[in-house]
């Protein structure tokens, strides 16, 4: 029986591997859950209990990023000549010799190894959609980083296949890669529902509020904005007993929570959990640009209330840098979203958006 490599460095990710697995049950799989992501590598005793996968590994990575930046040339080809000496210290199991396709969801330091070290062998690599980027950043150009200029920077590039899209259509990255459909995830699959509730301990919440704000990873990142500012915004136009902010895990803090502009919320399982599981239109979701907001659309095809704030936010982010994701989010607004995705480009536009959801407006 052929057998495949799916890699994860992140909860969606792992959503994506698991509902790619139970569409191919003629095939095998290894799992390999990063460390990139925290509390990711919790889930492993339970991934392997639901016996999806042949051997599900640990992958102690995190800390390669800043060992061996990708934009410092000599870090880079420190990396590519330790390759084999990396993997076995950070790979919890041996993998197999070959494999017959590889799934990645990142063009990062685990994925390019990898690459290399089955360059010579015939299995083919897949790029998993990692949110909007997947669909704008052409991660393998020479000109974006040194280690893509470095003579095994390109081997990951050539052994890619294709990008796996949940919207095929909405690719933009220019970089000749062939777009393929991913499986949606749906909310009619019992077997999908019933797996991913079991590996995330998933509970109904006791409570939800009527407008949630779902927190990006912007600290984490060192990312200075006003997001705080506009969650609290928000609390004064819909009232606090309304509001609620789930935190991002990345951030590792709970300063919504500190300052008051949310009371703790049991939401620690993914947004996209609650959706397979919970009626539509439960709540108004409200975030700057979080991928969970725009995955009920992508990958579960709902059209929830959303307000996008990604117009009001003043972080020195990705879409106000570079011109094809700034097109990428249009483009999704005006042909894709949806006809309750809203992006308020002013404050008085966000008050009244929320007033009129909340049914309070003209009061």
């Amino acid at each position: 029986m052929e057998k495949a490599l799916y890699i994860v460095n992140s909860v969606y990710h792992l959503l994506t591997a698991v509902n790619l697995r139970l569409q191919t049950p003629g095939e095998a799989a290894d799992l390999l859950v990063t460390d990139v992501t925290p509390g990711l590598l919790e889930g492993i005793p339970r991934l392997r209990e639901t016996g999806l996968f042949a051997r599900v590994i640990p992958a102690r990575v995190g800390e390669w990023a800043q060992r061996f930046p990708m934009n410092r040339e000599q870090e880079a080809a420190q990396c590519f000549a330790q390759r084999e000496s990396l993997l076995r210290w950070a790979l919890g199991e041996e993998l197999d010799s070959s494999y017959s396709r590889v799934f990645f969801p990142n063009f990062d330091w685990l994925s390019r190894l990898l690459a290399c070290r089955y360059y010579q062998a015939p299995c083919p690599f897949y790029w998993m959609e990692d949110g909007f980027s997947s669909y704008v950043i052409d991660f393998a150009r020479p000109d974006r980083a040194a280690v893509n200029r470095h003579p095994e920077g390109g081997k990951l590039r050539e052994k890619t296949e294709a990008a796996l899209l949940y919207e095929p259509r909405l690719a933009m990255r220019g970089d000749r890669l062939r777009n393929m459909p991913l499986p949606k995830l749906s909310r009619e699959d019992g077997r999908l529902r019933e797996a991913l509730n079991f590996v995330f301990s998933y509970q109904p919440p006791s409570f939800l509020p009527e407008f949630l704000f779902l927190e990006q990873s912007f600290r984490a990142e060192h990312i200075q904005g006003n997001d705080l500012e506009l969650m609290e915004f928000c609390q004064q136009a819909v009232g606090a007993s309304r509001f609620g902010v789930k935190p991002h895990p990345r951030n590792q803090d709970h300063l919504a929570q500190e300052r008051g502009l949310t009371r703790k919320l049991d939401l620690a399982a993914p947004w996209e959990l609650f959706l397979l599981n919970e009626p539509p239109g439960r709540c108004t979701v409200v975030t700057v640009c979080s991928n969970g907001a725009l995955s009920s659309r992508l990958c579960l095809g709902l059209d929830e209330n959303t307000l996008l704030l990604y117009k009001l936010y003043t972080g020195k982010v990705l879409w106000k840098e570079n011109h094809i994701l700034a097109r990428y989010l249009e483009t999704y607004r005006r042909q894709f979203a949806g006809r309750n995705t809203f992006v308020p480009k002013t404050l008085y536009e966000l008050r009244s958006m929320l007033q009129v959801l909340g049914g309070t407006y003209g009061n």
